[in-house]
């Protein structure tokens, strides 16, 4: 049975259990458990400072190795013993990105999902920290990526929590061992063309035999680099306001106003606040070689699933997958709700007038088709049959925003035009107003 009091008989170097009962934050805990060692450890660790109440496990299964099931089995067992709650999770792996950067983001998009704005515990520990510094510098990182792992964040509504960020991953096998926990040995931790594996196999027992303190050292130097890394975004974050930046658009006066170390770190830090994937060097050259582009064209750099496009005087930001153009038409029975529209829908009300919603001013009690636009449409408006391409151009409309937006007819009338207006004919009859607002 779990116990709501800490055994303060219980300790390694880094940590106590007083101190992680008192660190724990607020509300419902989710425990991230592979079966691993320190995993187990923390597992037991948790349960001693009394946490076992809030506390909820979950197993991601990838599905890599012939003996997940086995494993899964193991980690419900050891849960189960301690009476706590126990979920399955099982991802697919299949993605561009590499086995381990897929298998990576799976298991977080299934971890979160589960957490919801609760808190999500991950084992990592000080030898974790020593590894990542160590292959972000030979990635080129900056301050933000050599700050490594933090033992506070967010991914999305979760918030994360990494209590042994202090602890030596061999301080957790030996309290493992003391209190008779049983543990997993993933054999693919033995794979040395993996370059993690490379670094705690080879590389990192070479430093501490020169070094003793070496964890500690790169551990400290991590620290150093999160605080430059704080006052860094701090500076951006002042930068981006001063400039009027949005959360998917940046302005190019940007490019005017900001010295190049500047600019470079108000990128950074507006890509990461968007949770757009971390551009490499070259395409990040690429990205500050886009006001140079000739204006009236649609420039784009692409990396990661997000694109950067140029248009007028900002760049947007897009995911790929809010880039679907609308294909078909679709039906609007008087009634009815609005029908799906790919990557916008329509809602109720005139929405907040900026053009992220264009309204949509419709006449009542008249069935309509919502139809993608094709090229070469006109919509009587002012006494004049207008292209709808220039009317878009006209009223700012993004080119690609052009492919997604759906025309309004009555028949074979063109009726109503999104961030436009209402045909001629229609404008003195009743009409409701709706606006569009992106599907995800």
């Amino acid at each position: 049975m779990t116990s709501t009091d800490p055994d303060s008989s219980v300790s390694v170097p880094g940590i106590t259990v007083t101190g992680l009962a008192r660190r724990a934050p607020t509300g419902p805990l989710w425990l991230a458990f592979s079966g691993g060692l320190d995993s187990t450890a923390l597992l037991h660790l948790l349960v001693r400072a009394g946490l076992g109440p809030r506390l909820s496990v979950v197993h991601v299964d990838h599905g890599l190795h012939p003996d997940s099931g086995r494993w899964a089995a193991h980690c419900e067992q050891a849960v189960r013993a301690l009476d706590l709650p126990f979920f399955q999770e099982c991802v697919d792996v299949t993605g561009r990105a590499g086995l381990e950067a897929n298998a990576r983001a799976a298991r977080y998009r299934a971890l979160c999902r589960l957490a919801g704005d609760g808190t999500l515990i991950t084992a990592h520990h000080r030898d974790d920290q020593a590894e990542t510094l160590l292959l972000r510098l030979l990635r080129g990182a900056g301050a933000s990526g050599l700050a490594s792992i933090s033992e506070h964040s967010r991914r999305g509504a979760t918030r994360l929590w990494r209590p042994l960020l202090g602890v030596p991953r061999e301080a957790l096998r030996e309290l493992a061992e003391q209190g008779g926990w049983s543990w997993i040995e993933d054999p693919s931790n033995r794979a040395l063309h993996l370059d993690r594996n490379y670094l705690r196999a080879e590389i990192l027992p070479r430093l501490r035999l020169r070094w003793p303190g070496a964890d500690a050292a790169l551990a400290r130097a991590a620290g150093h680099q999160a605080d430059a890394a704080a006052l860094l975004a701090e500076r951006a974050e002042e930068d981006g306001r001063r400039l009027a930046v949005s959360a998917r658009r940046l302005p190019l006066a940007a490019w005017q106003r900001l010295d190049p170390p500047r600019l470079r770190n108000l990128l950074r830090w507006w890509l990461a606040a968007a949770g757009a994937a971390t551009p490499s060097a070259a395409v990040l050259a690429e990205i500050l070689a886009l006001p140079s582009a000739a204006a009236d064209r649609s420039v784009r750099v692409a990396w990661g699933g997000w694109q950067l496009r140029r248009f007028q005087d900002h760049l947007h930001l897009l995911a790929d997958a809010e880039l679907a153009p609308l294909e078909t038409a679709r039906d609007w029975p008087v009634g009815a709700a609005p029908p799906a529209l790919g990557a916008w829908r329509l809602v109720a009300g005139p929405g907040d007038g900026t053009a992220d919603q264009p309204a949509l001013q419709v006449p009542d009690g008249l069935p309509l088709r919502l139809a993608p636009a094709r090229g070469g449409e006109r919509l009587a408006l002012n006494g004049c049959h207008q292209r709808v391409a220039e009317l878009w151009r006209a009223a700012g409309v993004p080119p690609w925003r052009r492919r997604q937006w759906p025309l309004a007819y009555a028949g074979d009338q063109l009726i109503a035009v999104p961030g436009v207006a209402a045909a001629d004919p229609w404008r003195d009859q009743p009409l409701t107003t709706w606006h569009l607002e992106p599907a995800s």
